[in-house]
């Protein structure tokens, strides 16, 4: 993927006209001569990616859900997520949901206008959203039936399930009942976060006709309380209003025939420092948006305002400026196929430090973090919130607003008329509904915001305290390997070359020969320094003991000779092959496109490097959770001090600089890197090791380096 300054297409008007005067003719005196009609112009759709906007960088994608997935009915348990992400296999619970099957029956449905389906504003007919799923289970499931009726005050769909669990106990039988709703599981792959991951997945205040089913995700809808029902469209009413004030707005920047969106408070906190979380902030109020077509593979021309398209109309105002890259199959087995934010103001992401996003409604936000998660760990509030926390507190991402409608990590347990507050009382409010994530794992350029929340954040995040390794921090220029310029070359190759474009240049010099006798450039005389690849006391790599079998590292060969003929890069500086994993593997690149086992790696070490260091066990503790529903905080602070006083618990987590307690009650966060198989395939780049031939990211960027071409 080459960085270059990239300009809106536009038609060609002048062939249009062209092709109307050839069609119309020169006229005659015949006043029956037949005329041949203008043919209307060829209509183009958008393209998505590189080519169309600035600071997007990608392929032109195509993409519609193709494979086999599993949806649930109001039960899941972790061995169906096992056996559905790690392909281990058929989910005892699952539904298997066959997209071809399901877009034949939705399409046929429309073209009938039968009411089975819905046609949706926003999404394109052949993709499938989450009501799609839930009117096909109801389409194909014996016992299971769905009514839907469109709420123009919420500007949503709302559903009522019948359900015969065909069971000799009809007690759990359910009949029109309307708080049924949707959650979904993120596909992990070969990435073991199940330890941590909660079966029931993530919680949606989204629409279900709003979220679109991605590859391999797992899809449950079951049975909330009143309460979060009460919640859930409360704030669905309060995005519907938004969008209808947006509408009515005078324009700051658009046009009025633009159909535009707006953000009230919009925070971005670019990198400061790689490897640092933390930054800045950049605080934008009363953000206009407009639909970019950023994906006219998914969503109908002009119809979907996304997040993707708030950043991408930052980037048009010049308010500030946000990049993307594309992510296609990761080196994990997770398809992804999405744009993913990789700066804010020219601070790029790398590695494990990234970008993490979220929008919508300020007071509810915090609800599935302070269930079981405490201090540190709810974001959305200056004060971190407690469950059902509408108000008392001021909104910190708008500085100049000093309302106190906002979370106070109080429990509002009497609900305030004049404020429309809920219900809350925990006596009466099912708190295991608020089980772990709410939207979390969405993607911008697939994260509607049609009916916009409040707020929208893009803050900085590293992960690198999850990984044993500390190797897997890696930046180009920090020391650890050095980084060549080919740019700099005092030999470089040129096209005449009979390897040119072929950059492991161990399929044609070996190490002993390189200019010596009988090799090619025998004039150069003898190799006036050998070339040590394997420099274990800087960066992690496998040691030989058999000099025979160190091999040519071809990005040092490109200081004297060049790139020889390599694409110039986009910028990158750290872990480049986060992003060139399955679809985009470099060709011949020699061990860069290939896969090693752990074992090969490590040999009998397999079961404790790489990921497995044992010292990972500070990390596990028994399971314990407050339900800060049902126990105020001083019930919190009373339990974390109960752990750091106790000497078994001495080692409480510090993953985020602040202590975490387990997600739910029900899981912990024990070494799960320690279940990772010695035969398990991996990239020779990665967070575990360093390919020494291909050292990731300081050979790439030696001829990979950023251009503005």
């Amino acid at each position: 993927m080459r960085m270059m300054k990239l300009k809106l297409k536009k038609a060609s008007v002048l062939a249009t006209m062209l092709a109307a005067l050839m069609a119309t003719g020169c006229g005659s005196d015949n006043d029956t001569e037949t005329v041949t009609p203008t043919p209307d112009p060829e209509v183009v759709e958008p393209e998505t990616g590189t080519g169309v906007f600035e600071h997007v960088w990608g392929p032109d994608i195509k993409w519609q859900l193709e494979n086999p997935f599993y949806a649930y009915l109001d039960v899941v348990t972790r061995d169906d997520m096992l056996k559905q992400f790690q392909k281990t296999g058929t989910p005892e619970n699952g539904f298997k949901v066959d997209p071809a099957d399901l877009r034949e029956r939705k399409l046929a449905s429309l073209a009938a206008g039968d009411g089975k389906y819905i046609e949706n504003e926003a999404y394109k007919d052949h993709q499938i959203t989450f009501a799609d799923v839930l009117l096909y289970l109801n389409d194909t499931v014996d016992g299971f039936t769905v009514d839907h009726e469109f709420n123009e005050e919420l500007n949503a769909y709302q559903w009522k399930v019948t359900y015969d669990y065909g069971t000799a106990d009809k007690s759990d039988d359910v009949t029109l009942d309307p708080n049924w709703y949707g959650s979904y599981m993120i596909d992990f792959a070969e990435f073991r976060r199940e330890k941590f991951y909660d079966a029931q997945g993530e919680a949606l205040y989204l629409r279900l006709e709003d979220v679109l089913v991605e590859n391999n995700s797992g899809v449950l809808f079951k049975q909330f309380s009143p309460a979060m029902t009460e919640r859930r469209e409360q704030i669905q009413l309060d995005q519907a209003e938004r969008r209808i004030a947006s509408l009515e707005a005078e324009r700051k920047f658009y046009s009025e025939d633009t159909p535009v969106i707006r953000v009230p408070s919009v925070m971005l906190i670019p990198i400061e420092e790689f490897g640092v979380a933390g930054g800045t902030p950049i605080f934008l109020t009363d953000v206009e948006a407009r639909s970019h077509n950023l994906r006219p593979d998914i969503y109908k021309q002009d119809q979907a305002i996304t997040m993707a398209d708030v950043l991408l109309s930052i980037n048009e105002q010049e308010l500030a400026q946000v990049g993307f890259s594309f992510w296609g199959t990761l080196e994990s087995g997770v398809e992804l196929n999405h744009f993913v934010i990789n700066e804010i103001n020219g601070k790029r992401k790398g590695g494990a430090h990234g970008y993490v996003i979220n929008t919508g409604v300020t007071w509810a936000m915090d609800d599935f973090n302070a269930k079981y998660l405490v201090p540190g760990l709810a974001v959305h509030s200056a004060t971190p919130g407690t469950y059902c926390d509408r108000l008392g507190g001021v909104n910190y991402l708008d500085p100049s607003d000093n309302s106190t409608d906002y979370p106070d990590g109080k429990l509002d347990t009497a609900p305030n008329a004049e404020y429309n507050e809920l219900s809350c009382d925990p006596e009466t409010t099912a708190v295991e509904d608020w089980f772990i994530d709410q939207e979390f794992h969405l993607f911008s350029d697939v994260w509607l915001m049609n009916n916009p929340g409040d707020s929208l954040t893009v803050v900085n995040f590293h992960m690198y305290g999850y990984y044993p390794e500390p190797q897997s921090k890696r930046v180009a220029g920090d020391g650890l390997w050095p980084v060549y310029d080919a740019r700099n070359a005092k030999y470089p190759l040129d096209e005449d070359h009979f390897g040119w474009g072929i950059a492991n240049c161990g399929n044609c010099h070996s190490l002993q020969g390189i200019h010596s006798e009988g090799d090619i450039a025998p004039d150069l005389g003898v190799n006036p320094k050998l070339v040590d690849i394997y420099d274990t006391g800087k960066v992690q790599s496998y040691p030989v003991e058999d000099p025979s079998e160190l091999v040519i590292a071809p990005y040092q060969c490109a200081e004297c000779h060049g790139g020889n003929g390599a694409p110039a890069g986009h910028g990158e500086f750290a872990r480049c092959y986060w992003c060139h994993a399955e679809d985009f593997v470099p060709e011949n690149h020699g061990s860069v496109s290939k896969y090693v086992t752990r074992a090969d790696v490590y040999g009998d070490q397999a079961s404790v490097s790489g990921g497995n260091q044992p010292n990972l066990y500070q990390r596990a503790y028994r399971s314990l959770s407050v339900n800060a529903g049902e126990e105020n905080r001083d019930a919190v602070v009373e339990l974390e001090n109960e752990i750091n006083n106790d000497g078994n618990f001495k080692y409480v987590i510090d993953m985020t600089s602040d202590r975490a307690l387990p997600a739910n009650e029900n899981v912990n966060w024990e070494g799960y890197w320690g279940l990772y198989s010695d035969d398990m395939k991996i990239r020779t780049n990665n967070d575990w090791m360093t390919d020494p031939t291909y050292p990731d990211p300081y050979a790439c960027v030696t001829c990979h380096y950023e251009t503005e071409e």
